[in-house]
């Protein structure tokens, strides 16, 4: 079965769960009804199937759901499986809020599910309102915390401090004042690369030449050429150089 890159909290669920051993595992002890009859012994596999199997019966699906989040919160050992068991029976009600979620407000999907899964850690967590806490509250909380994450990365604003940091160190090291020009300095952007892992963020920053001469730094300055690092010769073999980042540095603009 394909799930997606190993980062996945979901995939990670998941895949506990496809081990014969827990998933044939009896889990969960449904109670008698007030009929009167025998309790219900189900394993994962079982239970899977009572709350997502064609014809399920919505009186025996909120029971099993009732005995799912008391057997998670009964389930202390740091290597239970109560609390997995009811990620994994939320999953396939989450699955579509994660989809419309990263679709529309281009949110991360490792950071999306990662967020779900630790809502409800929460919420099986929470001792006040365990006696009140249902499957729908469940998928409500976990819900909730994934828009909220997407909605705040969205208002999330740039911050100047490592730009500013990184300037002042070159300066220092140049002997320049902290007052030089703004048109001296170089914007440098590093954009996140493709994959579920690397950086959450672009990262922008402002440097003096100087210092990327120094370090033996090729530039791309934005009009064709290339600025070379200090002690070039045209004797000289030049040795390859790394860009800093793309798209290509900048020149920064006038500071009001």
């Amino acid at each position: 079965m394909m799930y997606p890159p190993h980062s996945s909290a979901f995939a990670s669920v998941r895949r506990h769960f496809d081990d014969p051993r827990i998933s044939d595992a009896v889990l969960v002890i449904v109670p008698p009804d007030a009929h009167g009859a025998e309790p219900a012994r189900l394993t994962a596999a079982e239970t899977h199937q009572a709350l997502y199997g064609p014809g399920s019966d919505p009186q025996f699906t909120a029971a099993v759901w009732r005995e799912v989040i008391r057997t998670a919160q009964s389930d202390l050992s740091p290597h239970g499986t109560g609390k997995l068991l009811a990620i994994w029976l939320a999953l396939p009600r989450l699955a579509g809020t994660v989809h419309r979620v990263c679709a529309r407000l281009r949110a991360d999907r490792s950071d999306v599910e990662a967020e779900m899964v630790l809502a409800l850690l929460e919420k099986l967590a929470d001792r006040d309102g365990a006696s009140r806490l249902s499957g729908s509250g469940l998928m409500h909380a976990a819900r909730a915390r994934a828009w909220h994450l997407a909605r705040e990365g969205l208002r999330e604003l740039p911050s100047t401090r490592i730009e500013r940091i990184a300037q002042d160190q070159a300066l220092t090291a140049s002997g320049g004042e902290a007052d030089a020009p703004a048109e001296e300095s170089l914007d440098v952007r590093v954009d996140r690369p493709d994959g579920p892992d690397g950086l959450c963020a672009p990262l922008r920053f402002r440097v003096r030449p100087e210092h990327l001469r120094r370090q033996g730094i090729f530039v791309d300055t934005g009009d064709g050429s290339q600025d070379r690092p200090a002690g070039h010769s045209p004797g000289k073999r030049r040795r390859p150089g790394r860009r800093a980042g793309t798209p290509p540095v900048r020149p920064a603009g006038r500071r009001a």
